[in-house]
């Protein structure tokens, strides 16, 4: 092998230095190579991050802004990674390296190239996950039935809380690293590029217990790195001396402070209004309840294999993808676009767009606006002013898919906490002291 490339999902870099010493793994590779802390692009999310890292490319060159997004006319954008990306695994694959890609977000569908490919999250119920299309088979029966993704987004929505859903986080880990191993074996790549998820899953939801030494789960975070490293090991034992080693993650973490309701305070400021403000319609809140109904009531080893057994078509509809898919189309649908200015689309940022169909005020002004609003809130429990952070379009984005990008991309800090963008609509209020995650992406 020439090059191994073991992405750590949401691996922090200040975390991994205030662990170093537990990390013996990542020590050795720091000190006998080098290390630093670089910026992920604008949105900090596994996808378009991974993508960007693997074309050298902003999200606008390649038409990627996260899993889903809504259009300029108002379409709900699903776009695919394919060979014409032009990541680093296609240009070797072309030269006649063999590759191997693992495991790395946003990659579905798997499409052929000279080695293989097994896709990282998300991937419909029921669709082929690997390319050859054999491997899925060799896969299953070498780890007892290989898993994308845990089918749970939080400890909170099953049974069993917070001790099931590390349970769920351990057996994917395991049944990861073994098949990373395996395939190396297998096809003995010259290019190896896996991703490693357990970091960022335990993230948002056990950081908030890192200064609670009486909680049994104040060490959980830390447990998670120490049990990448162990994974770094075991990875790294199966290469040549002169085999390139690359270490990294697609964005940072921060714990989260509070939540805030992105759309309701645009609501508030006149510049989104609903087709019906009394009540906002939910498209699919059938799914929706029939999700949370099995995720609380069955055991979670069970859930798989309900998934796996379920028609496609329902199946696909319980996931967490569909999950976000059904929000967009809910913002759609609701929204009365002859008299909205702005909205957003949440994610790790408030990704604010200007509504193109209703141009009564310029842009520049609209803008003027936003910075204005955004830039004077304040902490609704301290009253201190948050810090902002803008990223505005025509200065982070450039490429054929510039029009397609967020109008301004908004961050709001509190201290040394970062304060997480809840997009929902309807819900009558602009904050939460409730979040739904415990850590937040950021670009360090």
């Amino acid at each position: 092998m020439r090059v191994l490339v073991i992405g750590l999902d949401g691996a922090s870099p200040v975390l991994i230095q205030k662990w170093i010493d537990k990390l013996p793994n990542i020590k050795r590779l720091s000190e006998s190579g080098v290390h630093g802390v670089l910026q992920s692009v604008v949105p900090p999310a596994s996808v378009p991050a991974w993508q960007c890292f693997a074309t050298g490319k902003n999200p606008a060159k390649i038409g990627l802004f996260g899993f889903a997004t809504i259009s300029r006319d108002k379409r709900l954008i699903k776009r695919q990674v394919g060979p014409d990306l032009g990541c680093l695994w296609d240009l070797s694959s072309q030269e006649g390296l063999k590759v191997g890609v693992f495991n790395v977000p946003g990659t579905y569908p798997a499409y052929p190239l000279n080695g293989f490919m097994v896709c990282g999250f998300p991937v419909p119920p029921g669709k082929d996950w690997a390319y050859p299309r054999n491997l899925m088979k060799r896969l299953d029966k070498a780890v007892d039935r290989y898993e994308v993704d845990v089918p749970l987004t939080k400890p909170s929505e099953m049974r069993g809380g917070e001790k099931a859903y590390l349970s769920q986080v351990e057996r994917l880990h395991s049944k990861s690293v073994r098949s990373a191993l395996l395939l190396m074996d297998w096809y003995q790549p010259d290019l190896f590029v896996l991703t490693l998820q357990g970091v960022d899953m335990v993230q948002h939801d056990f950081w908030r217990y890192m200064d609670h030494d009486s909680s049994t789960y104040s060490n959980v975070v830390q447990d998670w790195y120490v049990k990448m490293d162990e994974a770094i090991g075991e990875l790294t034992s199966r290469v040549a001396r002169d085999t390139y080693v690359l270490v990294m993650s697609d964005h940072g973490s921060v714990p989260v402070s509070t939540s805030f309701y992105v759309n309701e305070y645009l609501r508030s400021q006149g510049l989104l209004v609903l087709k019906n403000e009394a009540k906002v319609r939910h498209k699919g809140s059938t799914y929706t309840k029939l999700r949370e109904l099995i995720l609380r009531n069955f055991p979670p080893g069970s859930i798989n294999a309900i998934y796996n057994r379920a028609p496609n078509f329902i199946a696909r509809r319980l996931t967490t993808s569909a999950k976000i898919e059904r929000f967009l189309t809910d913002l759609i649908e609701n929204v009365d676009w002859n008299r909205t200015d702005a909205f957003s689309t949440g994610g790790v940022q408030a990704n604010i767009y200007l509504n193109s169909d209703h141009q009564e005020n310029p842009r520049k002004d609209l803008l003027s606006k936003l910075y204005q609003m955004f830039g004077t809130l304040k902490h609704p429990r301290t009253g201190e002013n948050l810090r902002t952070v803008f990223h505005y379009r025509d200065e982070t984005f450039s490429g054929p898919f510039t029009s397609e990008a967020p109008d301004v991309c908004v961050e709001f800090f509190a201290g040394d906490q970062k304060v997480h963008v809840n997009p929902a609509l309807g819900s009558g209020k602009l904050w939460s002291f409730e979040p739904h995650l415990s850590a937040e992406h950021v670009r360090e």
